[in-house]
């Protein structure tokens, strides 16, 4: 029996149809991974599960009973609550028998009454099967894992930065153990060593999850089925990525096979009808057009664009571009002792380090949004910067796509701004919609093409493949490599920055100044 039926899903976002008439079932033990270009809906499919959002027509069927764990990264948290007792609501319910049981024992009357204390020992009984006196040990394990120790146990969670409350809620719902886990981009923020520990914790959970992630080599390291999201309806394949797509491939164009076969016989039938319309055939004619009307029409195979752009260089005569002295950074603490960093023009640099230490902080500071705690940042005289912050945030929500195109290149009219949205794969009514209500993809699609508007010769990137699919992000590797300015760029993923940067620096191993 399935824990999950999806059944003639039908869901719009505005006048976007994202799902037509979709099955789809999740059965007990399979780790199901989600794919799909940006903006096709797979952020939303997991919304519907959970009933974030409802369904225009169609069923979402839970088995009873079912408990399910979702990866809300909008949830509300107590800022005054430390890290360690958040991590402890996940066995809240064992919490809440513990204090039963000891109240039993605290009133005379009660533990003095047999009928309490048999309750009493029934709860003991079902704590101690629980493992319930391991539960700080279960924490333990977990926060290590996800690298929740290094920022404090007892940090109250009002003092966290918005990637350390992602990993706090993530680590959360792990301790859960939920029948289903339905986890949106959950290596966000996660370093390579984290996403390690992740991959083998998923693998060995029992339950099913579905997950939705562009890191493909994390979906490759645990799915067992992909639930990828096409053409406005779900399939689904048995294996990881790589084979669900080779299956994916095959099926396409076996369907590009049969659409064009039938185009063939229906124009060969038009033609005859056309032809033989009066005269001794017309009989025959007449039949053919029967025959014509019972066929189901096939859909035409989708065109895919291929996304290709570049960012504009601007001349620079010094050779240093960016260099740092006796530089620490941080907000009221330095994360780290002082720094050395001096990088050259046209260099490209990844920064890497375990999650926490201040990459993104580092970042900031270079580019000037925070000041250094200590020390100097000299940047080169003539620098034209660009800079990609990893949060998604605009000031004008309601702003379309356009009007920001347009709000960053002073001039342009509403038609060049959408021949440069389209370059970057935001087209059609995408363009003319709020950003708010464009997919995490789209939405950073559009701030590259903001970027890219300039001419610069220094791009500062912080994990600029975040949100997008695969077919971007190669676009985006291309354009790098192709520019000819300075990079500097944090990616946890490591195939993204595997063969191009001519520099890594781990700033765990800097020299200390």
């Amino acid at each position: 029996m399935s824990l999950l039926n999806i059944q003639n899903l039908t869901y719009h976002i505005g006048e976007k149809t994202l799902y037509q008439h979709a099955d789809f079932s999740l059965f007990a033990g399979e780790h199901v991974g989600i794919t799909g270009a940006n903006g096709v809906g797979k952020s939303t499919l997991l919304k519907l599960l959970q009933t974030e959002l409802l369904p225009d027509s169609g069923d979402i069927i839970w088995q009873p009973s079912i408990k399910i764990g979702y990866l809300d990264q909008h949830a509300q948290m107590d800022g005054l609550v430390s890290v360690r007792d958040y991590l402890r609501t996940a066995f809240s319910e064992l919490y809440l028998l513990e204090a039963e049981m000891m109240s039993i024992y605290a009133c005379l009357e009660k533990s003095t009454s047999q009928s309490h204390l048999n309750r009493a020992a029934v709860i003991q009984t079902q704590l101690e099967s629980q493992s319930f006196y391991g539960i700080d040990n279960k924490i333990d394990a977990v926060a290590e894992g996800l690298g929740i120790v290094a920022f404090g146990m007892h940090t109250q969670l009002a003092q966290l930065s918005g990637g350390q409350r992602h990993k706090v809620m993530l680590a959360t719902l792990l301790l859960m153990s939920p029948d289903v886990l339905l986890l949106d981009e959950p290596t966000n923020y996660l370093d390579v060593v984290h996403i390690r520990w992740l991959v083998e914790y998923l693998n060995g959970f029992e339950g099913a999850f579905m997950v939705v992630s562009h890191d493909q080599a994390f979906l490759n390291s645990i799915a067992t089925h992909i639930c990828d999201i096409d053409r406005q309806t779900i399939r689904k394949y048995k294996g990881n990525v790589e084979k669900s797509m080779a299956q994916k491939a095959n099926d396409d164009a076996a369907y590009v096979k049969q659409y064009q076969a039938q185009k063939k016989h229906i124009e060969k039938l038009e033609s005859f009808i056309a032809k033989n319309g009066a005269g001794v055939n017309a009989s025959i004619a007449n039949g053919r057009k029967k025959q014509l009307t019972r066929i189901e029409r096939l859909a035409a195979p989708e065109q895919y664009k291929t996304i290709s752009f570049m960012f504009k260089s601007a001349a620079l005569n010094t050779q240093e571009v960016v260099k740092t002295s006796d530089l620490m950074i941080g907000y009221s603490q330095p994360l780290m002792p002082a720094m050395t960093l001096n990088i050259a023009r046209g260099e490209k640099v990844a920064i890497t380090g375990f999650n926490g230490i201040g990459k993104s902080t580092l970042l900031k500071t270079l580019v000037g949004e925070l000041a250094p705690l200590f020390g100097r940042v000299e940047l080169s005289l003539g620098l034209k910067l660009g800079y990609f912050e990893q949060e998604l945030h605009w000031p004008y929500p309601e702003m379309t796509p356009v009007n920001l195109i347009k709000s960053a290149c002073n001039g342009m009219d509403d038609k060049t701004a959408r021949q440069q949205l389209a370059r970057f794969g935001v087209s059609g009514k995408l363009a003319i919609q709020p950003i708010e209500s464009l997919s995490g993809g789209e939405q950073t699609k559009v701030k590259l093409c903001r970027l890219a508007l300039n001419p610069t010769n220094l791009l500062v990137l912080d994990e600029p493949t975040t949100h997008l699919d695969i077919t971007v992000k190669e676009a985006l590797k291309q354009a790098l490599v192709a520019y000819s300015g300075t990079v500097i760029v944090v990616s946890h993923e490591q195939s993204f920055v595997a063969d191009w940067p001519d520099r890594v620096v781990n700033i765990q191993s800097m020299v200390i100044a």
